[in-house]
């Protein structure tokens, strides 16, 4: 059962019960994903975020092992909250799936003692889950980078709560309401699962189960909506009350399910049940904890081959229209020959001209000219043009075989993935990923770094170069196709970095772009400072001054992007 709002809101009573005036004392992020505060309130609490598959807030007796290096966001959690003291946990909006825990903690300002407050909001929206750090309403830091098409997730953002669903809440249901989202054109079950706030699938096929019905079932006679009704209403009356009793349901020995009341639709299900909901949290994860593990695994590994394949056939698609483009070469080589046969017949300021055609003889051809150039000139313009093109041309073919070649590669490793069967086969599966820098876990491993070349890093399938020195900065933007983007800190030296983007610059997501800015600031003067601004745009724009010392460039069409150099995620 996915936490649903309803249970929610129970569990939130329980950490408002152990938490609230509680001190934060130790922070740790045992996997990605997975966050654990310990908290001193009378005795020790310890409150488990989980935003991965698992989603869910509790508190936990279960030992985790930590990471002997913590994570970024560990460090920020650890700066901001450690020493604070918790005021409040709150549910901010009915029964949505958010948490939000305030917390209080002295800061020292000159002489005086400040109290600041800071904001944690944990929103368990399934794979959208997330855990924001707030304070005055500005994102400090996510767990997460999880990008959202209907407001500003990233930090440094405004935060807002997600669009609101507007669903009946489920302790005030009025009849006529009710009897309307029930009869909409899904499944019975859908229909209540669309319609009512804080309720998930397992609970929206609770109704019509007590009801008599199958959770399916559509075309409702009068009859049936009302027995639906009637058992709607006393459900939630059921789930109203303090005096529950959570329950964790098994089959062979296995937990298969839960639920802060008994359920009818899981009677055939052998029962345990428990004094919180937070202990029958644990029991329930404790005994699933492998099969979860080996499911997240095989979902991040199904997950990377897929952005992979998408990613490698879209270049190739981008790659193919490029050639295709450039087949008109061989026309702009002709032209130049055709204007070098008229030169008699041209001259200088003409725009156009119909003159001869020495591969049609007794044909004219109309020929466009420069007016600011003289016929020679014009001549050598579409020469240089065919050239660009026939150079381009081989780029685009070296570039179209190596896509082919990673294409059929990444296709085995989708058959190897879809062939394995246990978690240490899929473990190996996803080494080999890291090893061909498919997943960027590790942004501080390179190959090329041990070579001496400029390092090489790989962030969400995108490659990002980093210049050593000036004379690796020079040859980076050298290098670079035209379309690729380019990265410098501001008022500072140091590293050029580029982001291969093959021919889109335009669908670079913005996770990468942070990345490659924090990357650039990390690799130059700035890498100290608290905040630091990035010039960046597409190497076109980038021009190396003839004579100029080496790194040194001058850039058109900036844009600017402020980060931090710390936050380099690893």
């Amino acid at each position: 059962m996915a936490l649903d709002g309803i249970t929610l809101s129970k569990l939130k009573l329980e950490l408002q019960d152990a938490l609230t005036g509680g001190w934060i004392r130790k922070i740790y992020q045992p996997r990605n994903g997975l966050v654990t505060v310990n908290v001193w309130g009378g005795e020790d609490y310890t409150l488990l975020v989980s935003c991965g598959d698992d989603f869910r807030i509790q508190l936990t007796e279960l030992d985790f092992e930590n990471p002997e290096e913590p994570p970024p966001f560990t460090m920020l959690l650890r700066k901001h909250l450690s020493g604070g003291k918790i005021a409040r946990v709150t549910q901010p909006r009915g029964l949505d799936r958010i948490i939000k825990i305030s917390v209080d903690k002295k800061k020292e300002s000159g002489a005086e003692e400040k109290i600041e407050r800071k904001e944690v909001y944990v929103e368990l929206m399934g794979r959208n889950s997330n855990f924001f750090l707030v304070q005055d309403d500005n994102i400090i830091g996510t767990l997460r980078d999880k990008q959202s098409r209907t407001r500003d997730t990233s930090p440094g953002g405004t935060y807002e709560l997600p669009p609101d669903q507007n669903k009946a809440n489920p302790f005030e249901l009025k009849r006529n309401e009710f009897y309307e989202l029930a009869q909409a054109e899904n499944p019975l079950w859908r229909n209540l699962l669309n319609g009512i706030a804080g309720i998930g699938p397992t609970l929206a096929k609770e109704i019509p189960t007590r009801a008599g019905m199958e959770p399916d079932q559509q075309n409702l006679s009068e009859s049936q909506l009302k027995a639906l009704y009637r058992a709607a209403e006393d459900f939630f009356n059921e789930l109203s009350v303090d005096n529950y009793e959570p329950i964790v349901y098994q089959e062979e020995g296995k937990p298969v399910e839960f639920s802060p009341i008994e359920l009818e639709s899981f009677s055939d299900k052998k029962g345990l049940t428990f004094t919180s909901i937070s202990k029958a949290l644990d029991h329930y994860y404790k005994a699933r904890e492998t099969s979860f593990e080996t499911l997240e695994l095989r979902e991040d590994v199904e997950g990377t081959i897929k952005d992979e394949l998408d990613r490698v056939k879209g270049a190739l698609k981008n790659v193919r229209n490029q050639l295709k483009q450039s087949e008109n070469r061989e026309k702009l080589k002709k032209t130049g020959d055709i204007i070098l046969s008229n030169l008699g017949q041209l001259k200088k300021g003409m725009k156009q001209a119909s003159i001869n055609d020495p591969y049609n003889q007794g044909e004219k051809v109309e020929v466009d000219l420069d007016p600011s150039l003289t016929p020679e000139e014009n001549a050598e313009k579409y020469y240089e043009r065919y050239k660009k093109l026939k150079r381009g041309k081989e780029k685009l073919e070296k570039r179209k075989k190596g896509l082919k070649k990673e294409l059929n590669y990444l296709e085995k490793l989708k058959e190897r993935y879809e062939d394995a069967e246990s978690q240490e086969e899929l473990a190996k599966l996803e080494g080999v990923l890291k090893e061909k820098g498919y997943i960027d876990e590790d942004l501080g491993s390179s190959s090329q770094e041990q070579e001496g070349g400029p390092k090489e890093y790989w962030v969400k399938g995108y490659k990002v170069m980093v210049g050593r020195n000036a004379r690796q900065n020079d040859e980076l933007v050298r290098d670079a196709s035209r379309d690729d983007l380019w990265f410098h800190v501001r008022n500072y030296a140091g590293a050029h970095v580029v982001v291969v983007t093959d021919g889109r610059p335009d669908r670079v997501p913005e996770e990468v772009i942070v990345k490659a800015a924090q990357l650039a600031a990390a690799n130059s003067k700035a890498r100290n400072a608290g905040q630091a601004t990035v010039s960046y745009t597409e190497v076109k724009y980038v021009d190396k001054p003839k004579g100029a010392k080496p790194g040194l460039v001058q850039i058109t069409n900036e844009n600017t992007i402020n980060v931090s150099p710390g936050e380099v995620i690893s």
